[in-house]
């Protein structure tokens, strides 16, 4: 199989981001979901090839300041067995009566069983009488090396859900993809409408555009965040350096912050490979790139690869430091995914990078082993020389269509019929509907309960949880849009009072202490400014990936020294495409 099986046995996920999350939305004027000029449907020029930092990047000012006041719409019993009418079904289907065979693969869902549980699968279904959908259920934990498989035997589903920076490239290697600019044109006028112009980047190749859909929820959502209950016994402060951070670490590790009398915790976790920590890389003026995919920024007035700079190899030493004081939990580099969020959910460190958006249903599982448990966001750490940032995501989850796909038109019908404001409606709260959400109101849309709702409940809620946990991974069914995506492209693309509605119901989700993370999380954002694929990526970048992984966990654990990873790493960059792939990036 190639190089594909080295490189997905190393990199075991590459994360989507932590459950239960959800970006605040800005206000707009309402407007008729008339789609916009996709830069994907233009096959003979790219669109934004001289993009800077995504719009995207800079959150605007979040109606939810007033976290308090719970939506306005009060739940009805919910009409979630009337899903929206169908599209008309195909020509082919309508002459000959029979159904239509497709494939989707998707996350959502902890099973099989609990993606078909699912009030959005169900909903689909039932939508498409003319389509016989066929569920490819793939876990979490299990992505990385099953969408190898499928990649290097090209087995993919007729809808196949993927990552745009990583898998994508390999699946143009090996000629996989349909190219979807005259679907999209013809059948995605929803998709269009929803999607900003900035997402579609990542999947042009040649001017030609190779995505069905791209998620339109953007993941600038990170920040370093600290157990302040653990502080306020610690007698310590938020750290503003990192030689305060690395302080605290030690005695957050040693100073038995939650009072039981064991030594059992540790500063931090590292995420596997460490590979998804650039708040602590940014302090020295580098970034990994959020699931490794590089972070590029201008220097000396071209593009340069913050993997290949100096900087980087003070951060490795910084980081090998650190391991060596035994302040990092030893099983957080070598761990999968699922292992992300299990140490900080626990009550076992007392610092860890993660979204602000998470930190209100983190407390609340944090708090059935510790009551007293409170987080709070900090500050981007300041460096040596008083760098510090946030790595943002931007828009790296997508769906794809196979080219030897016979369906490809349901395929798209299926994935417009997400984007449309009825259907948004249904899917874009928090939680399942009728277990961990109030169901849909009278009119068709969805209703959640709001944080203080959720925290009066106590043991019930968590019943409620526990008791969803099988079908609410992902919502059962991964979805371009979901609690994520109430943003201004999805919310102008519905009617006025719709768009109001969902305003007001993010005024119900977030604590104080999640805005003010928010806060820090906007002012220290920085994100990459290579916006989509060069045309050696897919040849070169894999192999660089691995090896930079490979070459940065290993110093960091102390198996290799410090100067001489970095001496291989850089001979390896350059003997093995990075000079050709830099002089594509600044060529975009």
């Amino acid at each position: 199989m190639r190089k594909l099986t080295t490189r997905r046995e190393f990199l075991k996920l590459t994360t989507i981001g932590i459950a239960s999350t959800a970006l605040v939305a800005a206000c707009g004027p309402a407007s008729a979901p008339a789609p916009t000029q996709a830069p994907a449907a233009q096959p003979t020029q790219a669109p934004a090839a001289q993009a800077t930092e995504a719009p995207a990047a800079q959150p605007t000012e979040a109606p939810a300041a007033q976290p308090t006041e719970a939506p306005a719409a009060q739940p009805t019993e919910a009409p979630a067995a009337q899903p929206t009418e169908a599209p008309a079904p195909t020509q082919a289907a309508a002459a000959t009566g029979q159904k239509i065979k497709l494939s989707i693969s998707h996350i959502g869902g902890g099973s099989l069983e609990g993606s078909e549980k699912s009030f959005r699968m169900k909903t689909l279904r039932a939508a498409f009488p003319d389509i016989e959908i066929e569920n490819r259920w793939m876990s979490y934990a299990a992505y990385v090396d099953k969408i190898s498989l499928m990649t290097s035997t090209g087995d993919l589903a007729d809808l196949q859900f993927c990552n745009a920076f990583n898998d994508v490239p390999l699946m143009m290697d090996s000629n996989l993809l349909l190219e979807t600019g005259a679907l999209l044109e013809k059948l995605g006028q929803h998709v269009l409408a929803a999607t900003p112009k900035e997402a579609w980047d990542s999947t042009l190749y040649d001017g030609k555009q190779y995505a069905a859909a791209h998620n339109i929820y953007d993941l600038n959502i990170w920040c370093t965040q600290y157990r302040k209950d653990w502080l306020d016994k610690l007698g310590a402060k938020v750290p503003e350096t990192l030689d305060e951070y690395a302080q605290l670490l030690k005695d957050v590790t040693f100073k038995d912050p939650d009072g039981n009398g064991t030594a059992d915790t540790y500063g931090r976790a590292f995420f596997t490979s460490i590979k998804f920590d650039d708040d602590l890389f940014h302090a020295f003026d580098v970034a990994v790139g959020h699931h490794a995919n590089g972070f590029w920024r201008e220097r000396d007035g071209k593009l340069a690869l913050d993997w290949v700079h100096p900087n980087m190899k003070e951060a490795w030493a910084w980081l090998r430091d650190r391991w060596a004081d035994k302040v990092i939990d030893p099983d957080s580099i070598t761990s999968q995914i699922t292992y992300f969020g299990q140490p900080w959910q626990a009550g076992k460190i007392g610092t860890q990078y993660m979204a602000w958006t998470a930190i209100d249903s983190m407390v609340l599982q944090m708090q059935k082993v510790q009551p007293g448990a409170e987080v709070i966001g900090g500050p981007a750490l300041k460096g040596p020389t008083g760098a510090q940032g946030f790595t943002g995501e931007g828009f790296p989850w997508v769906y794809v269509i196979p080219a030897k796909s016979k369906v490809p038109e349901a395929a798209m019908r299926i994935v417009d019929w997400m984007f449309t404001p009825e259907n948004a409606a249904k899917f874009i709260c928090l939680g399942e509907p009728g277990i961990t959400s109030k169901g849909l109101n009278e009119k068709g849309w969805c209703t959640e309960y709001t944080l203080q709702e959720k925290t009066e409940m106590g043991a019930k809620w968590t019943d409620l949880v526990n008791q969803a946990q099988d079908i609410d991974v992902y919502g059962g069914l991964w979805m371009p849009i979901s609690d994520l995506a109430v943003r201004p492209w999805l919310l102008n693309t519905m009617p006025a009072d719709m768009k109001a509605y969902f305003e007001q119901v993010l005024k119900g989700r977030f604590s104080p202490n999640a805005l003010a993370a928010y806060e820090n999380s906007a002012k220290y954002t920085k994100t990459t400014k290579k916006k989509r694929p060069t045309k050696s990526e897919k040849q070169y970048w894999p192999n660089l990936q691995t090896r930079f992984l490979e070459l940065m966990s290993q110093t960091v654990a102390g198996t290799i020294p410090v100067e001489q990873a970095w001496n291989d790493w850089v001979s390896y960059f350059n003997d093995n495409g990075g000079p050709i792939l830099t002089e594509e990036v600044n060529a975009l």
